[in-house]
């Protein structure tokens, strides 16, 4: 247990139920965060889903808020990072500083495993029978990970974790930065590109390094397909990389997913059965914006409003990216 920062409320952990945390760092706010949080508060509950933030926590007053500030500086890795990536640093510093703010947090409240998901990730099903099925073949965590051709990726966008997993990824990371040789193997590996192309040395990077040499036991939630259960790895592409092909919306670019009985579903490529999804990743500029459009929860009425707003905003970043190749294009000729 624990007090939140941000407006006193005590914080309570049921054993029974895995606390779901998003991680929001900085001035900017994900687009639709607020319905990415309703959604997980749906499936899973109110007081199961915590949002982590150091900025803005007046916007998060209807939620469990996290107040992490206190958690952003002071630790050994912020001397050790070493930008090597084409994206903004700020991003990319971000994105290994939020493993170490979880763990302070679970370290802080005692909290022996929750699940983490990105702030483009909804969550449209209850996690806890999965939960359940960890617990009961004593995984430590999860991961999402496929190969191809002796090349792999990693993600933990939507991911399970113990307080050991985590405590250790965190540990893992310090040390290999820490170690000149070390860094420098992964930094060689990751131009190769081994890691499906990917270049930038990253949390991705580092997750697919560790979930291959720790001896921990972890899930790789693709698997889950054999059980007739989805998590979604990009809804850009037709594969999560396991076994089955979905359709894809020709007009979205995206997985073809509809809703029936408060779930969402794709249609497989083989057979056209319909394959239930627990979570969609909604990775990317314009795939953000159709996120109101597959929400579970609400009337009619507020699945034809969440609709239209998606539709809307899809429209609106299609035409700015459109705009903005004509504006470079001209420059060009220019």
């Amino acid at each position: 247990m624990g007090d939140n920062a941000n407006n006193g409320v005590k914080l309570s952990f049921n054993s029974q139920h895995i606390p779901i945390f998003f991680v929001q760092l900085g001035n900017h706010v994900n687009l639709f965060l607020d319905k990415i949080l309703l959604q997980a508060q749906h499936s899973n509950g109110k007081e199961n889903v915590y949002v982590l933030a150091d900025k803005n926590l007046h916007l998060y007053r209807d939620f469990n808020c996290i107040d992490v500030s206190k958690y952003l500086h002071g630790r050994e890795f912020d001397s050790l990072y070493q930008h090597h990536s084409s994206n903004k640093y700020s991003f990319e510093k971000a994105c290994f500083d939020r493993w170490f703010i979880i763990n302070d947090v679970v370290n802080d409240l005692n909290i022996d495993y929750f699940f983490h998901a990105d702030c483009d990730v909804l969550i449209t099903e209850d996690l806890n029978p999965t939960y359940a099925h960890l617990l009961q073949h004593n995984y430590d965590g999860s991961v999402m990970y496929f190969e191809h051709d002796g090349k792999t990726i990693t993600s933990g966008h939507s991911s399970f974790w113990s307080k050991k997993l985590l405590g250790d990824f965190c540990n893992f990371v310090s040390e290999k930065y820490a170690d000149g040789a070390a860094f420098n193997e992964i930094l060689n590996v990751t131009r190769s590109g081994f890691f499906l192309g990917n270049k930038n040395v990253s949390d991705m990077i580092f997750l697919d390094i560790f979930r291959r040499s720790t001896i921990l036991k972890t899930l790789n939630l693709f698997s889950l397909e054999d059980e007739g259960i989805g998590f979604d790895f990009n809804l850009n592409v037709s594969s999560n990389g396991w076994r089955k092909f979905f359709k894809i919306n020709k007009i979205y670019g995206i997985k073809a997913i509809t809703r029936a009985n408060k779930s969402v579903y794709a249609e497989e490529v083989d057979n056209g059965t319909r394959f239930k999804f627990y979570t969609l990743h909604f990775q990317g500029y314009i795939t953000k914006s159709l996120i109101p459009k597959y929400i579970t929860y609400g009337s009619s009425i507020d699945n034809v409003q969440n609709t239209l707003l998606a539709y809307f905003t899809f429209t609106k970043r299609r035409l700015i990216l459109k705009k903005n190749w004509l504006r470079d294009k001209l420059k060009i000729k220019k």
